[in-house]
């Protein structure tokens, strides 16, 4: 079960990655291959891990 969550965040990470990077690139990012895939996986982490931290810095901020 491990293995299947492993390989839909990866596969959901790299989708939204290389979405980000292809259009900041102007649609040039493919994203298909060796250091390319691993840098649209690190991208659409850290665009899925963003809303927590905001969420979390938000519930300290505010004193909850």
């Amino acid at each position: 079960m491990d293995f299947i969550s492993d390989v839909a965040i990866n596969l959901l990470a790299h989708r939204i990655g290389s979405r980000v990077l292809a259009f900041l690139s102007s649609g040039r990012f493919q994203g298909e291959r060796g250091f390319a895939w691993g840098f649209a996986v690190a991208v659409g982490g850290l665009v899925l891990i963003v809303p927590i931290v905001a969420f979390i810095a938000w519930m300290i901020h505010t004193g909850s």
